[in-house]
């Protein structure tokens, strides 16, 4: 986070925001700091990291998630505590692809400094925010050096019919 984001009103500093939906994110409010394209479940995707984390849209799945320390007005949206916050899995079920979301609260050592990342973007130091894609699946890895800890989520996708046994 940077540091002119903590005297925003809208950020929060003690906690996270995850919103799920179809359509692709309203980029006029967010500050893209690094953005790039992957692929995931065989289609092209495009992830961002914003100014208050990141948020990652596949338009042929019609399927978009936002965590972000601002409130959000997205579809489905849940809040984690930063950094006390328990664990929390997520369903979003669309009409092209079901995400099963996992957050959790780390200590910052856990972050992997060695990482395999598709997009990283450090805000300053020791404050990340990281993406890694792996075909049906992708992890994050967000920063808080001013609370020790790292919010690390796991997202896997499927779509309706498909085979978790043929993956």
């Amino acid at each position: 986070m940077t540091p002119s984001s903590t005297t925003d009103p809208e950020v929060h500093t003690d906690r996270l925001f995850v919103g799920f939906g179809s359509d692709r994110p309203d980029c006029s409010r967010l500050t893209v700091f690094a953005e790039t394209s992957v692929e995931l479940c065989g289609t092209p995707a495009e992830v961002a990291v914003i100014g208050s984390s990141h948020y990652l849209y596949a338009p042929d799945l019609c399927f978009r998630e936002i965590i972000s320390c601002k409130s959000l007005p997205h579809d489905a949206v849940a809040e984690l505590r930063v950094p006390d916050g328990d664990d929390r899995r997520l369903r979003y079920a669309g009409e092209s692809v079901t995400a099963e979301i996992t957050v959790s609260v780390r200590h910052i050592d856990t972050y992997p400094t060695d990482g395999a990342f598709d997009l990283i973007h450090e805000f300053e130091p020791d404050a990340y925010t990281a993406i890694a894609v792996d075909g049906d699946s992708y992890e994050t890895y967000h920063t808080y050096p001013e609370h020790g800890c790292l919010v690390y989520s796991e997202t896997e996708l499927e779509r309706p019919g498909d085979d978790a046994t043929q993956r």
